[in-house]
């Protein structure tokens, strides 16, 4: 089984793939994989969200179902590239250093593996974040019978959001150019707090439909 089709394995066989002693999947594929399921949930919470009842906010929850579903697609494709982007890590590792050559060589494999290894969690990140903001937005109009869906995915998305930031920090620390990672983490870091506070404001907007 290689990493190209992690997305495409049952539910069962994704988890025992996890279980196993091996670098990938990993953490970075289950943050993308939690940005998947969470906008998934929130996109068919709003597609409820339809009718005569709801006739004045029923096209905007639409639109934000449709970019909900492009962001789950996207994320869905991140699964298997957080591992691709790791196993270039890993091989960068495995390359020979006998010589001066081979040493500079090897070192330009494993920070061209890690540039990719902090790129895939970032996107995943990015995408959690926007995927909350869009949850957010509609909790407040959102139908009551499915708002413990739309909640579910808004902790799906948090979780993501939460573990994408922690794969962008390790890797960034790993980088030879501390300017390049500090940058990248400085991103990242604005992204959680802006997903934090649309989570916050997700939740806040569930209770009052729970009430």
């Amino acid at each position: 089984m290689t990493a190209s089709n992690l997305r495409d394995l049952s539910l069962t066989e994704f988890a025992r793939r996890l279980s196993e002693k091996t670098p990938t999947p990993g953490g970075g594929s289950v943050a993308a994989h939690l940005a998947s399921l969470g906008s998934a949930l929130g996109c068919m919470a709003f597609r409820f969200t339809s009718g005569p009842k709801y006739a004045t906010v029923e096209a905007a929850l639409a639109a934000r179902a449709d970019e909900l579903d492009r962001i789950r697609t996207r994320a869905a494709v991140l699964i298997d590239e957080d591992a691709r982007a790791y196993e270039l890590v890993m091989a960068g590792y495995k390359l020979p250093k006998s010589t001066e050559a081979e040493k500079a060589a090897r070192s330009a494999a494993i920070q061209a593996g890690l540039e990719a290894a902090i790129a895939v969690p970032a996107e995943t990140l990015e995408l959690a974040r926007r995927a909350l903001e869009l949850l957010a937005e509609g909790a407040p109009d959102l139908n009551p019978n499915v708002a413990s869906d739309c909640a579910s995915g808004g902790w799906c998305l948090q979780g993501a959001a939460e573990a994408a930031f922690l794969n962008v920090k390790i890797n960034a620390a790993s980088l030879a150019d501390k300017s390049v990672g500090s940058v990248r983490l400085a991103t990242c870091d604005a992204w959680l707090r802006k997903a934090r506070a649309s989570a916050e404001s997700l939740h806040t907007s569930i209770a009052r439909k729970s009430s």
